[in-house]
């Protein structure tokens, strides 16, 4: 009987041979007017996605209708993202793949299902970035010299560096370059029923080449935005926004794929 890993590998690669084919077309978001894919570079993707409003659940799905995750049967009138969707909608143009959003929520490791002894979906936010970089040459962006496996590893083994470890980030932030995207999951321990970790967040960061680092995020707030890492204030805020606790550390998984604009 061929293994969950096995198979999960097969459909991933599967996915990327036929991505790989044919041109990929990419329809636009509905409501969103002119798509990115008529303008020049990252950054016009994510001022395109700008402004958003934040929605619980919400994303985009391959016909380009905004629409729920967990029921995506459902067709929202108004455009509205969560973290999730909204790095979904932009890794479309990023890699030049129109994702189906089951394929991006395949839990790779078959260990964060509705059994999982972890809780379910606790390592959703390292699946999602996992799952869109699949098959791209990619690798874990972490400080000092350290370096990581993806393949040999999993949500619990590979939470990337302390997010309040401001040298760390300054380290992380000179290996940026630009042509390449940046997809990142941040986690943080927690106590809730048999749930002892979470990866909680997700969204993209993209060096431009003109001086600035751009991380961009869907947030309850602020909706889609994006702030500019190298600015001291904006990353303090980003640190500030996500502390440490009694129970650990905050950490960030940073992990770098090539530009297919």
């Amino acid at each position: 009987m061929i293994s969950r890993k096995i198979y999960v590998a097969f459909i991933l690669l599967l996915s990327v041979i036929f991505a790989g084919c044919a041109k990929t077309s990419i329809p636009d978001p509905h409501g969103l007017g002119s798509a990115p894919r008529k303008l020049r570079g990252p950054v016009d993707v994510l001022n395109y996605f700008e402004g958003i409003p934040y929605r619980v659940d919400a994303a985009v799905n391959h016909n380009g209708d905004f629409t729920l995750f967990a029921h995506p049967e459902t067709i929202l009138e108004k455009p509205g993202l969560n973290c999730s969707g909204f790095t979904v909608a932009a890794s479309r143009y990023f890699f030049g793949r129109n994702f189906y959003l089951s394929d991006t929520k395949l839990d790779r490791l078959g260990d964060s299902g509705p059994d999982s002894p972890y809780g379910q979906d606790w390592d959703f936010g390292y699946d999602l970035i996992l799952n869109l970089t699949e098959g791209l040459q990619r690798r874990a962006v972490l400080p000092f010299g350290e370096t990581a496996v993806i393949e040999e590893s999993n949500g619990m083994s590979l939470r990337g560096f302390e997010l309040s470890d401001r040298a760390a980030w300054a380290d992380v932030l000179k290996q940026m370059i630009p042509g390449r995207v940046y997809l990142f999951s941040m986690s943080k321990p927690i106590k809730f029923k048999n749930y002892q970790l979470l990866h909680y967040h997700v969204g993209v960061i993209v060096p431009d080449g003109k001086g600035h680092v751009w991380l961009c995020h869907a947030t309850t707030k602020s909706g889609v935005n994006k702030v500019d890492l190298l600015s001291p204030e904006n990353l303090e805020a980003i640190i500030k926004a996500n502390p440490d606790t009694e129970l650990g550390p905050r950490k960030i998984l940073i992990v770098e794929a090539p530009l297919k604009l």
